[in-house]
Order: structure tokens, then C-alpha cells, then sequence
């Protein structure tokens, strides 16, 4: 090849390379500012920052863990909690979303700042013993995720008054309940950072880079 036209081979890749070279950049930063960007704020917890004594305030309601251990919202201090609501006799929603949250819930075995709390909205049924047997038939990994039970108004309260969700007995019959199968993910500071369907696959994938995102706040 001559002289000129090697200089004009090498003003071909050039012109080739910039296009190239402009979107991998714009990918880059798009990809930092997706990272930097906060999550919203929906809310805080009910006397989050009450004495721990003041057990009135959803943050501070006493649950049953299936170890009989009293059990609350700010039992998990520094830690990123990922709250939902179920019941082990549903016979549709929950076997979804909670097979969903096993997913997400492997994801941070080894890391001790997130936190998994799942509470029933059938405690009359669902003794500690209960979910016990249930965490057992259904395998999940319980080492940082909490199955609750305990008094049946302060669990729709904290749905209702805490969450901002849905949680009703319906009729009283098992397919009557109505429960929310949203999944809630809470800061070290008791706000409300996201709300995530707990049966569609993309948002459990979503909630996974939310948590990773808060623990880089």
C-alpha cells in the first residue's frame, strides 16, 4: 500500500472508531449515573427513632420468631430490611413470590447487612411451630431471614399503617385472604426506599440492585 493511501486507510478507522468510541463512553456514564442515583424515599416506619420500650409504634411491634424469640422491626440494628407479607396455607401467591424471594435471599447468604423478614397474616394458623415447618418443606435459607407470627392487629396495622399495603381476612376462608405480594425494602434509617412485585421475576432482579445500591449510600 502507498503513502497516501495508508493515510487514507488510516482516516477510514478513525471515523470508524469515534461512533465506537462515543457510545461506549455514553454507556460508561449512563452506567455511573444509574449508580450514583438515589432511590426515592416512600416513607418511615411508624417511631422509628421511639424508645424501644414504646412498643405502640409499628417499629417497635413485638413479633414471634418459630424459635419463640420476640422479634421486631428494630431487632436489626444497621441493617437493610426486606419485609414482606404471606401465609403458609396460600395456595397461589405465595409459593411464587416466596420461591422469588429464596432467589434474592441467596444472593446475600454471606452478607450480614441485609436483613429478610417475612410476617404471616394468618397467626392463628401460623404458629411459631408452624412456620417452622414450613421454612423446613419449603427450604429456605434461614440464617438472615426471620418467618414471623405473633398478635393478628398489630400484623395488619403494621401492613396497613406501616407499609402503606394490603392485608385483609376477607371472608375468613383460605382463598378469601387478601395480602399484598409486594416486597418492601427498608434502610438502616426505617424508610421506605422501593416497592417490588414479588412474583415478577425483573423486579426481584431490580430489588437485588436496589439493596446493592443502599449499601453504597
Amino acid at each position: 500500500m502507498n503513502q497516501p493511501n495508508r493515510h487514507l486507510h488510516r482516516w477510514k478507522m478513525l471515523l470508524l472508531a469515534w461512533p465506537i468510541a462515543i457510545v461506549a463512553v455514553s454507556l460508561m456514564i449512563y452506567a455511573v449515573v444509574q449508580h450514583q442515583e438515589a432511590l426515592p424515599v416512600y416513607g418511615q416506619l411508624e417511631g422509628w427513632n421511639a424508645p424501644a420500650s414504646d412498643t405502640q409504634y409499628v417499629s417497635h411491634y413485638v413479633f414471634v420468631n418459630p424459635q419463640h424469640q420476640a422479634i421486631s422491626f428494630r431487632s436489626f440494628p444497621g441493617k437493610i430490611l426486606v419485609v414482606n407479607f404471606f401465609f403458609t396455607r396460600c395456595p397461589n401467591v405465595c409459593p411464587r413470590m416466596m420461591h422469588e424471594l429464596t432467589n434474592v435471599v441467596e444472593q446475600f447468604t454471606n452478607d450480614d447487612r441485609v436483613q429478610f423478614i417475612s410476617l404471616t397474616v394468618d397467626p392463628d394458623y401460623d404458629t411459631p411451630e408452624q412456620l417452622q415447618h414450613y421454612a423446613s418443606a419449603m427450604d429456605l435459607p434461614t440464617q438472615h431471614w426471620s418467618l414471623l407470627t405473633g398478635d393478628k392487629r398489630l400484623i395488619y396495622r403494621a401492613a396497613v399503617v406501616g407499609f402503606h399495603v394490603s392485608a385483609s381476612p376477607g371472608n375468613g376462608n383460605i382463598p378469601d385472604f387478601i395480602h399484598t405480594d409486594k416486597i418492601m425494602l427498608v434502610d438502616t434509617r426505617g424508610r421506605i426506599r422501593g416497592y417490588y412485585s414479588g412474583i415478577v421475576k425483573r423486579e426481584m432482579n431490580l430489588l437485588i440492585q436496589d439493596i446493592k445500591k443502599l449499601e453504597h449510600e
